[in-house]
């Protein structure tokens, strides 16, 4: 993982600052991109160990077995 321009910002030069924000920006993005797709990921693993216990459940419920 690429690290934020923090303490390296450039004050002095208007254009180097611009870039530096630039790619800031563009890791930030990056980044919440992979955490939506993790988080995305855990939830449907989570939805579906859910579903199989509620039918389970149905199952038990109704009279079935193992």
């Amino acid at each position: 993982m690429n690290e934020l321009h923090t303490n390296d910002l450039s004050m002095n030069s208007g254009k180097l600052f611009r870039e530096q924000m630039v790619e800031n920006f563009k890791i930030i993005e990056r980044n919440d991109s992979d955490i939506r797709r993790l988080l995305q990921e855990e939830h449907d693993d989570l939805a579906k160990k859910i579903n199989n216990v509620n039918k389970r459940l149905d199952e038990l419920m109704n009279g079935g077995g193992m």
